[in-house]
């Protein structure tokens, strides 16, 4: 649960955060306080773990760092730029899904009928929560529909992050090390991608009143105060549910962390009704795609 209201908290500072600074820059300041938090994390309670990594989990941990940041949290904080956290947060939650079509693909599992049940619930509780939305974009801005495409990349980043991140956890017991040295990993290799973001755009949006004019430093770290707690919410995500799933299969504790677009959807409608409207279809999308991530991990427990 703790997983789930992290990731739901995250998406909705991020969307707070990203009407001050440009999503790419966000991404970074996010996943330093990530590593920040993750770092005292591993000082205190798995320092003496640094010395035992074997190669194989460093290769694994190179590929999760770029999976999970690269593709996973850039792509998810730009769809929270394009179509708001409540939409994005319902596309990023068909990760199980897609974790589910990779354990078959890539250890030969296969598929429970309730499986391919749940993934078609999914698949019709996205489109029943984002189909006007989506009709409407592709009849006035396109680049509307980009953000539902990167919500979903971001599942598939998602899916593919948590099938590696167990079998890693197979290899090396120590989730608070994989989560940090995964971070510094998703860190360098955004590095390029910030840099050439900040060079066309900037930092900070131009749009927000005295943006243009010369500030201090403590301006700067008040704009990017909501992004800096988005990253502590997800590196809070990210560790308990790294240490869930050293405890138990990943298709047990997913439908608990599937249900995090719910509670994105109640913060949403609290904190950000300036900035989006949550309607009763889209509540009801959502709560029909999260039955449908339980009748995925449902099935796959029955295999």
């Amino acid at each position: 649960m703790l997983a789930a209201f992290g990731f739901a908290s995250s998406a909705v500072l991020s969307r707070q955060g990203m009407q001050t600074i440009f999503p790419l820059p966000g991404v970074m300041v996010s996943l330093f306080f990530s590593f920040l938090l993750a770092s005292v994390m591993v000082l205190l309670f798995a320092f003496s773990d640094i010395r035992g990594i074997p190669q194989a989990a460093i290769l694994w941990i190179l590929a999760l760092g770029v999976m999970n940041f690269l593709g996973g949290r850039s792509q998810n904080f730009l769809s929270v730029n394009l179509i708001g956290a409540s939409r994005a947060s319902l596309f990023v939650s068909s990760q199980a899904p897609f974790a589910a079509v990779f354990a078959v693909v890539f250890t030969g599992e296969t598929i429970h009928p309730l499986v391919a049940l749940g993934t078609a619930g999914v698949v019709f509780g996205l489109l029943f929560a984002s189909g006007d939305s989506i009709k409407a974009g592709w009849r006035t801005d396109k680049t509307f529909l980009l953000g539902y495409v990167m919500a979903l990349g971001a599942g598939a980043s998602y899916g593919a992050t948590n099938v590696m991140a167990k079998h890693i956890l197979g290899i090396y017991d120590s989730p608070l090390i994989m989560t940090a040295f995964s971070m510094v990993i998703g860190m360098a290799v955004l590095s390029p991608l910030v840099g050439a973001s900040a060079a066309h755009s900037g930092i900070i949006r131009k749009g927000n009143p005295g943006a243009s004019e010369d500030h201090g430093i403590l301006w700067y770290l008040s704009s990017f105060k909501y992004v800096a707690l988005s990253g502590l919410a997800s590196g809070v995500a990210v560790i308990t549910w790294y240490y869930a799933v050293q405890r138990a299969d990943v298709v047990v504790i997913s439908p608990i962390v599937s249900s995090s677009p719910l509670v994105t959807l109640l913060l949403a409608h609290i904190f950000l009704t300036r900035l989006e409207r949550v309607t009763r279809r889209l509540a009801a999308g959502a709560a029909l795609t999260v039955v449908g991530v339980i009748f995925v991990v449902w099935g796959s427990q029955l295999q």
